[in-house]
């Protein structure tokens, strides 16, 4: 009876050891990668959605500033951004946006630009980096390049960002 017991409970721990090792190793990084997973949708949640963003021009000392801008963005999941310059009726920008760490963020976005006549004249290009500063704002810095038709640089400007959400209104 002694005989049996031992060789009943060896043969349980031989069993059960490495079922214990293989549970472990499979379970801890489905885990881990669960949580990083969530950690991350939830500060890129931070980003997504609408803004109203105020666009003012960093110009060098002693040349006298042109007014603010208003510029739309909306950042959708998965890092695609649609936005507009209110100053041009024909403004679409499209572009990607990423989380970059903390409460940071960058987008490019590339608007095609027409001349009078309807056809193609160049594009612009904005490029921001961003921190959220509250729930529904953020403040930032960009770089814009505008290229004529044949992609030569026609001009660069760089401005402050100052980000608004859009909130569902009564």
């Amino acid at each position: 009876t002694a005989r049996t017991i031992i060789l009943t409970l060896a043969l349980v721990g031989v069993l059960a050891i490495p079922a214990t090792i293989m549970r472990a190793q499979s379970d801890e990084p489905v885990v881990e990668e669960k949580t990083l997973a969530k950690t991350s949708d939830a500060k890129s949640e931070r980003m997504e959605g609408s803004w109203v963003v105020t666009v003012t021009a960093v110009v060098p000392p002693g040349v006298p500033p042109p007014p603010p801008f208003r510029a739309y963005g909306t950042f959708a999941r998965g890092g695609a951004t649609i936005g507009s310059d209110a100053r041009r009726a024909s403004s679409r920008q499209h572009g990607t946006w990423e989380h970059v760490h903390g409460s940071e963020f960058a987008w490019t976005a590339v608007e095609q630009l027409f001349n009078e006549s309807g056809e193609p004249a160049g594009t612009f290009i904005i490029r921001a980096r961003v921190t959220i500063t509250g729930e529904n704002e953020f403040v930032g810095v960009s770089n814009g390049e505008e290229r004529d038709a044949a992609g030569n640089l026609v001009s660069s400007r760089c401005g402050t960002l100052r980000g608004e959400r859009i909130t569902i209104e009564p």
